[in-house]
């Protein structure tokens, strides 16, 4: 009987995520497994040493918690590497699918929830969840597929990728904001933003740089957009919270493994480490972002009025700003640790994108023009492209 249930209550979840959904989740599960099973080289493994260090008592927990303590609550409470390793293969599974869930509703509510796109959203969303950068002469000579370029996708991470699915909600809801601010949403962002200071706070830094930009050059300084500005004035308290504890405090993992007991920090040193993943920066830029910056071309004479364009794209480019000119000092300077929200930036563009490609091919009653067949060329070769990369992993046992 408890078999039965247990199998009843799979397929429940299943029906409420639909295929697409369950796709994602199994191919997700089935990834890390060959992955894992291979021995490729991933951050994920360092992160799950570091919970048996937490266990032994050598080091402190990480501010970036929530991975953490998920896999250790997956793993029923063992401090065992390979119970750890499966349990973070299941809470990477189920990351990714709530990023799917996110990435669905916002296309729906994009579309306000039209006939046409209640299908389409999901299986859209589960091809953004494939996607990759371009390969570019770096693969060949440096044997590094995709390191040096802000990628739509990312695997090797689990911070990383358990932050996604709070960084597309807080972006899908921080764009109604700027259509119609309200004051009571302010909570609610605060509620996003604490969530990615615990699990990886990369793509808080674009939130705040760009949103109080468009926040406030929209709409001036009224009501709403004070208690917004609050909130990420508590978020930026935290954040210097959370640099004493990664980069300062004795205990921390940081400073006692990587970096030999030393502590560490952040300066500023443009392009220093960029420079050394990537051969030609620029081509690494058009590598990453062919199929926004075609659908940007394509379409921008009625795009360029569009406040969701601009939004996101300025989102990527601050990304990429904060990739480019910071640096962690000590041991880890090598790591480019600040490349992160690269990933997640890179992702919301090529979701937007893809929006605006599908909005078009509605508007022309389901019949693609040239353009459209150009872009949607442009998109499986990303498709293809992240496909590649992971047989690359696979193969290489690397993730650069």
């Amino acid at each position: 009987m408890p078999k039965y249930a247990y199998m009843g209550f799979i397929s429940r979840v299943a029906r409420s995520i639909g295929w697409s959904g369950s796709i994602v989740f199994a191919l997700t599960l089935a990834i890390y497994v060959m992955l894992y099973s291979r021995h490729v080289l991933l951050d994920i493994t360092a992160q799950v040493q570091t919970i048996l260090k937490v266990c032994d008592g050598r080091v402190a927990l990480p501010p970036t918690a929530l991975f953490y303590v998920l896999t250790w609550v997956f793993a029923l409470g063992q401090c065992d590497f390979v119970l750890l390793m499966g349990a973070s293969a299941l809470v990477l599974s189920v990351a990714m699918t709530a990023r799917w869930w996110v990435t669905r509703s916002f296309i729906h509510d994009y579309f306000h929830g039209a006939r046409n796109i209640r299908r389409t959203g999901g299986w859209l969303a589960l091809l953004l969840a494939f996607t990759a950068s371009l390969p570019t002469f770096d693969w060949w000579l440096r044997g590094q597929y995709l390191i040096g370029q802000a990628s739509p996708n990312y695997w090797m991470n689990g911070t990383v990728l358990v932050s996604w699915p709070f960084a597309v909600m807080l972006f899908k809801q921080s764009f109604r904001q700027l259509q119609q601010p309200a004051a009571g949403w302010w909570w609610q962002m605060l509620i996003w933003l604490m969530l990615l200071l615990i699990s990886k706070p990369a793509y808080g830094l674009v939130f705040v740089t760009v949103y109080p930009v468009f926040l406030i050059g929209r709409h001036g300084f009224v009501r709403a957009a004070w208690w917004q500005l609050l909130a990420l004035g508590i978020f930026g308290l935290c954040l210097i919270l959370e640099y004493y504890l990664v980069f300062l405090q004795e205990s921390s993992v940081y400073v006692r493994d990587f970096n030999r007991g030393r502590t560490s920090g952040v300066q500023i040193c443009l392009f220093c480490v960029w420079r050394m993943y990537a051969s030609n920066v620029p081509l690494s830029v058009l590598a990453s972002a062919a199929f926004p910056l075609g659908v940007a071309i394509a379409y921008w004479r009625s795009l360029r009025h569009k406040l969701l364009f601009w939004y996101a794209w300025a989102g990527f480019f601050a990304a990429l700003l904060i990739g480019a000119a910071f640096i962690q000092t000590g041991d880890e300077y090598y790591t480019w640790a600040f490349r992160f929200q690269n990933y997640i930036a890179s992702y919301l563009l090529f979701t937007v994108s893809a929006m605006f490609v599908l909005e078009q091919y509605f508007d022309n009653a389901n019949r693609p023009d040239a353009r459209i067949k150009w872009l949607a060329f442009l998109f499986l070769c990303h498709l293809i492209s992240g496909i590649v990369y992971l047989a690359n992993m696979w193969w290489t046992r690397s993730h650069y």
